[in-house]
Parts: C-alpha cells; sequence; structure tokens
C-alpha cells in the first residue's frame, strides 16, 4: 500500500497561537494539490515548547476534541481529505498532559495520546506522564488498517535516562505490537546546544534572517546525506546528522530482529526558544525487517535542514 506522508517543519513562536497557525496553513497550502494520506505536526506545534512554568502555558491548554488546535487540525483534515496528527498541550480534568491528537478526513477526533516518557520541560509546566504508556492502534486508510502508533520526543529515549539505554522501551514495544507506521511529533534539541549552552546570542541573531521555506517533494541521492558521519560546520540548510542518526539509534532493536516493514515518521521543530535550540531534520524512515550480517535493511527517504521551516512529502509503501 502507497501512503503519501507529508511532515510540516514549524519554528513556532512562544504563545504566539495566531502567528504560528498562519505560517502552519502556509505551508500546508504547499501541498494542497497533491492530496497527502498523512499530514504530521511537531511537538506542541502552534504554541511553542519551552514555557516557564503552568501559569505561562495555561491559556493554551485545551481539552480533547475542542480548542483552537483541534479546530485547526480538523480544518486541514476537512479541506485536504487526510489525516492530521498535531501536539497540543492538553488539560482533563485537573491534569496536564504533553498530547498529540489524530484527526481523520472528516473532522473527527481518531486517537489522542499522551506522552509517556517526559522531559524536565514538560515537568517545568506542570505535565504529567500519560497513564496509560504507550498505544497501538489502527488508522484506516483506503478502506485499509494500518497497525500505528505516535510516540512523542522523549518517549525514544531510555526512561527519564536513567533507564538502561539498552532497554529501547519505545522500539521494543513497537516491535512487540508489529506496528507499521511510527509517528513522533517532536521538540528535539540540536546536537549544537547543551545544558551549559553559551551561544545563545549567536544562534538567536541567526535565525533573525528569514530564509525560504525547503519544500522538498523529490527523492534523490542526498537523501542518505544524515548517514554520513564526516563533521560539518553549522548550516541551518543543512541536517543535524548526529540527530538523525540518533534517532535511528533508538530504533536498534527493529535492525536485528525480522519483521514485516515498518515506517517511521519523525516531524521535529526548529528554531532558538528561549534558552533551547531545536534539530529540525525531519525525516521520513522505513526500516524493511530483514536482517544482515554485514548492514542494516533501511531506507531513508528523506530529511528537512535543521534550520528551516518547510514540508517533507514523500510516497511510501508499508
Amino acid at each position: 500500500m502507497r501512503l503519501r506522508i507529508a511532515a510540516i517543519q514549524l519554528n513556532p513562536l512562544l504563545g504566539k497561537f495566531e502567528e504560528n497557525a498562519s505560517t502552519a496553513l502556509r505551508l500546508v497550502d504547499q501541498i494542497r494539490s497533491k492530496k497527502p494520506d498523512i499530514i504530521i505536526f511537531p511537538e506542541l506545534a502552534l504554541t511553542g515548547y519551552n514555557f516557564a512554568g503552568p501559569k505561562q502555558i495555561e491559556p493554551y491548554l485545551e481539552e480533547q476534541g475542542g480548542g483552537r488546535c483541534f479546530e485547526f487540525a480538523k480544518k486541514v483534515s476537512q479541506s485536504l481529505k487526510c489525516h492530521t496528527i498535531l501536539g497540543y498541550p492538553e488539560k482533563h480534568s485537573s491534569t496536564t498532559y504533553n498530547s498529540a491528537m489524530l484527526i481523520g478526513p472528516d473532522g473527527s477526533l481518531v486517537h489522542n495520546y499522551r506522552k509517556s516518557f517526559l522531559y524536565k520541560t514538560d515537568e517545568i509546566w506542570g505535565a504529567k506522564e500519560s497513564p496509560t504508556s504507550f498505544e497501538a492502534f489502527d488508522i484506516v486508510i483506503n478502506d485499509r488498517k494500518i497497525k500505528s502508533t505516535i510516540g512523542i520526543c522523549m518517549d525514544l529515549n531510555p526512561y527519564k535516562f536513567e533507564a538502561p539505554f539498552e532497554a529501547f522501551e519505545f522500539a521494543n514495544f513497537c516491535l512487540e505490537k508489529q506496528v507499521q507506521l511510527i509517528l513522533v511529533p517532536t521538540a528535539w534539541m540540536s546536537t549544537s546546544w547543551s545544558e551549559d549552552w553559551k551561544d545563545q546570542a549567536k544562534y538567536t541573531k541567526l535565525f533573525e534572517q528569514q530564509l525560504p521555506f525547503e519544500i522538498n517533494m523529490e527523492s534523490s541521492a542526498a537523501n542518505d546525506i544524515i548517514l554520513n558521519s564526516s563533521e560539518e560546520a553549522y548550516d541551518r540548510t543543512k541536517p543535524d546528522k548526529r540527530t538523525a542518526q540518533y534517532w535511528l539509534i533508538r530504533f536498534q532493536p527493529l535492525f536485528f530482529k525480522k519483521h514485516d516493514k515498518m515506517v517511521l515518521v519523525v516531524c521535529n521543530r526548529s528554531g532558538v526558544e528561549g534558552d533551547l535550540m531545536y534539530a529540525g531534520s525531519s525525516s521520513i524512515f522505513r526500516f524493511n525487517g530483514n536482517v544482515y550480517e554485514d548492514g542494516v535493511d533501511l531506507d531513508v527517504f528523506g530529511t528537512l535542514g535543521q534550520g528551516v521551516e518547510g514540508v517533507l512529502l514523500r510516497d511510501v509503501e508499508i
């Protein structure tokens, strides 16, 4: 089955919902005629991520199936007749979650996932862990069920960075459930950033320079640039190779056990937001499931630059 997947990479401004939504719609318009089956946006795509505390994020919280993020995703899904995945800050009773909604072509809520493994920034603004952990569910496209899962950013890492690296909790869940489609909205930090980051002013100034959208709709030999280990100077238009390689490493169990094809879509954000800088490099991969002694059975379908806003659109057999 062929799926047409679009990852829309944004640099959302903290608390600037209308501006972020306007940019997102401009990017959606770039692919409107291409009729994607699935559009995925980053983690907290329209609100920004680096909130300083519960009071700052409170105006942007919304309940499942209602609120500005939901209405935005509904509009996109209904107008393009596609599925839309959008990260948003959820309020449920008195509890806050870092969540991602999946909206169907008719505008209905198909699935709501709450982040299971929290990063320290989530905890600063009051998010709680999902009470149900990782979940597998079906997406129906062209009358075919596709076993799918959503993981949000830190879900790919060892729990609290305390679990053993080789536990591979999310990857092993995907293997156990034999999912076909892995959807990962993220706000993943750049490898040019660190906990004691000293270059905030330098990169903030760099990101003040506007770049054209990167509209990447064609496969090319350059897709596998992220597999090259050579070090390069920071370039906003080039992928953060070490980040993309790390994403693949976190799915290492899929390289060593036979399985059916699994497609991984990582949609990351870009930009500088306070004292954080993000890696962009949104990517589409496929783990083909054969086990080789001298390599891995992997296809890289494309990757965006680390410091741009844009669209990665690919047709992928699943």
